[in-house]
């Protein structure tokens, strides 16, 4: 019985192979001849039909693309690239750490952490930018004063500036000289005072001059540089999300759904490369925590699929009160931002002792914190109860907690735009400050560059987003960790809270509204890329140290192989939103007469873009006019036209792509449902040949 079932198998695997040369010999013939020579072989045979010749273009299109297709590289080339790679990756950060997180919590797990390291190099990008072009050169030139670096004579906006920027630098000066050192060290923590007038703030800039060998002056043009920088930043982020997206979906399209996902995972799950225990001993978990979770999700599937109609009316109901409940907690927890800002400047006006006016200081920024590590807590609790599956879940709370983050840096920002712009009366306003006279000359916290002042804002948030986030994991996570540890097994209350574990949508949710808070500050605050880079450095190491050292395995398994793409969307989302503010003030807002770069009126409507306007237009008149073209009407209406029938062409691609995969995987099930049908006619075969 056994001979002759193995010699059925290989009489069909000999067949295939038959059938496969058989194949390669035809399409080879076909290759040689090209199409005029088997047109004219059909003239000849009398056998040009309708149906031969659509046969014969259509045969002749396939194998050139065919061609296109398997056109590979030079074998050169292909070996240098594989060195490259192999060369870089020996200096890829926390490869091991990657591995030994997916071996005890999953993918999802190492996918943010490997989330954290891309932002990382993201920052270190845009640091280098901000400090090259706008820093680096500020501090490398002749340091002078403003009023030396422009003639006052020039117009009146020159005289003007100057005059302002001696009375900014005179408020300073006298704050500094009354300052004790308790307030020096408040002004650090608030970022005012001797802070104010640092690199760390847009209004310390402006441009500096150098002299070459040769005795003549040029100018480094620093409102130039600073729009150039900006936009370069936000390009540059722009598109590595775009990249790192499309990357993730094309390495992860079809995983998720393959006809053969568990015996993909048994029969080639193995890394038989693998010579270590230790390395054995990780993918072992990883393996194990894979399988976990395919079935945690099949068996809520399954539920889900036998609701009955009951089951699936008490959801719904479920659903719109919990989703009536989460407004109701957005709109709160946005008034209470609202009106904590709103009441900032009121408390400012006030004799307060130092540290009174620090919590003032610190108020908004303080409720904002607050917020955002109480209200997600409750949204993750509330979600369990709409019974969605865990992926949908992880999904539902990260644009719950996303839109309470954005939402409230929205508030914030509009607080700020209504006390600095909107409600403050014009006929206070100077410098291009309408809060000049408004606040007093010799008060702390009086806002004489509100550029400066709206950096202080962000640069408090940040500061309070790392001392908040390492106090919560050093005061709050691993005393937990002990106490269960220690009074885990006998004290009811320790045993029923449990030990700590992992929350992978507090913690994205985490990193992504610090990059938000960079992207935000980076105008106001060149030197936040830089403070961003090392917060995300930091912020590894202790999530690290958070997850192997105080955390218990989560009950919790995350099994999507999309979740790195999920971070990014999330991102790109965040980064939307952070550039429209940014845009809008560079179009639209004059800026301070008494600080920054850009502080030099040309126009009674100045406003910081007019910087890169004016130096366009002192360019040779035929690049102006090819760059006014590029801006013009004319070209921007065919351009988008052009983009959209591109978007569109790939989105039909994209589902042909996905109509090609559907089909190649019933045609796989076809392929597994035909081989067990000859293997049973070989059975019937087998039983008549032993009756």
């Amino acid at each position: 019985m056994k001979k002759v079932f193995n010699k059925s198998v290989y009489f069909l695997v000999e067949r295939r192979h038959d059938l496969e040369d058989e194949k390669k010999l035809e399409m080879n013939s076909m290759d040689g001849k090209c199409l005029k020579q088997r047109y004219q072989d059909l003239k000849e045979q009398d056998d040009l039909r309708a149906s031969n010749f659509a046969e014969l273009l259509r045969d002749s299109t396939l194998r050139k693309m065919r061609k296109l297709t398997e056109w590979k590289r030079p074998k050169r080339v292909e070996k240098f690239n594989r060195r490259m790679r192999e060369f870089f990756s020996r200096f890829s950060l926390w490869v091991t750490s990657f591995k030994v997180i997916e071996g005890k919590f999953g993918t999802a797990v190492m996918s943010f952490f490997k989330f954290i390291r891309w932002l990382m190099f993201l920052n270190l990008f845009l640091m280098l930018v901000m400090v090259c072009v706008i820093t680096i050169p500020y501090l490398a030139l002749e340091s002078k004063p403003f009023k030396e670096t422009i003639n006052a004579t020039q117009s009146d906006y020159h005289r003007q500036a100057v005059n302002c920027s001696e009375n900014y630098i005179e408020y300073s000066e006298e704050l500094f000289r009354q300052e004790s050192t308790f307030e020096k060290v408040l002004d650090f923590l608030q970022g005012t005072g001797w802070m104010e007038r640092t690199v760390l703030f847009y209004g310390k800039y402006h441009n500096k001059t150098y002299i070459d060998a040769g005795g003549e002056p040029y100018t480094y043009n620093m409102g130039l540089a600073y729009i150039l920088a900006i936009g370069a930043c936000f390009l540059i982020s722009f598109l590595l999300l775009i990249r790192n997206s499309a990357k993730t979906v094309k390495t992860t399209f079809g995983m998720e759904t393959s006809v053969a996902a568990y015996t993909n995972r048994v029969y080639a799950g193995w890394d038989y490369a693998i010579t270590n225990k230790k390395a054995a001993k990780v993918k072992s978990a990883n393996l194990y925590t894979e399988f976990k979770s395919c079935l945690d999700e099949e068996i809520q599937k399954k539920r889900r699929e036998n609701r009955s109609p009951n089951d699936q009316a008490t959801i719904f109901f479920i659903r719109v009160l919990v989703n009536c409940f989460v407004l109701a907690l957005l709109g709160g927890s946005l008034f209470l931002v609202y009106f904590t800002t709103d009441r900032l400047l009121v408390l400012q006006e006030q004799e307060l002792n130092e540290v009174l006016a620090l919590i003032v200081q610190y108020l908004p920024y303080l409720t904002i914190t607050v917020l955002n590590f109480l209200i997600p807590i409750v949204f993750q609790k509330i979600v369990t109860l709409e019974d969605y599956s865990q992926n949908n879940a992880l999904r539902i709370t990260l644009g719950r907690s996303i839109l309470l983050r954005l939402a409230s840096l929205a508030v914030l920002i509009g607080s700020l735009y209504r006390l600095l712009i909107i409600n403050a009366d014009p006929a206070d306003g100077f410098c291009g400050n309408r809060l000049w006279e408004k606040t007093v000359t010799t008060a702390r916290g009086s806002i004489k560059c509100w550029e400066t002042y709206v950096g202080q804002q962000i640069y408090k948030l940040v500061l309070l987003d790392l001392v908040v986030e390492t106090s919560i994991i050093v005061f709050v996570q691993l005393p937990r960790r002990l106490i269960y540890d220690r009074y885990g097994n006998t004290v009811g209350i320790v045993k029923k809270l449990g030990p700590q574990e992992f929350d992978l949508p507090q913690n994205v949710i985490d990193i992504i509204y610090s990059q938000t808070l960079c992207w935000l500050g980076m105008f106001f605050s060149p030197l936040v890329p830089l403070m961003t880079f090392l917060k995300c450095f930091i912020f590894f190491y202790l999530r690290k140290w958070t997850l192997l050292k105080n955390c218990a395995d989560t009950e919790l398994t995350y099994r999507t192989s999309r979740s790195h793409s999920l971070f990014m969307f999330v991102l790109l989302v965040s980064f939307i939103l952070a550039t429209v503010p940014v845009g809008y003030m560079i179009s639209s807002i004059a800026p301070s007469q008494s600080c920054g770069p850009f502080r030099v009126y040309s126009s009674p409507n100045y406003t910081m873009f007019d910087s890169l306007s004016n130096t366009v237009k002192s360019w040779p008149e035929t690049l102006r006019d090819i760059l006014l073209f590029l801006s013009s009407v004319a070209f921007l209406v065919p351009a988008i036209i052009i983009l959209c029938l591109l978007m569109y062409y790939f989105w039909l691609l994209g589902s042909g792509y996905k109509r090609r995969e559907e089909i190649l995987s019933e045609q796989l099930k076809m392929v597994s449902k035909d081989k067990q049908f000859l293997l049973a006619r070989v059975n019937e075969v087998l039983m008549h040949a032993e009756t």
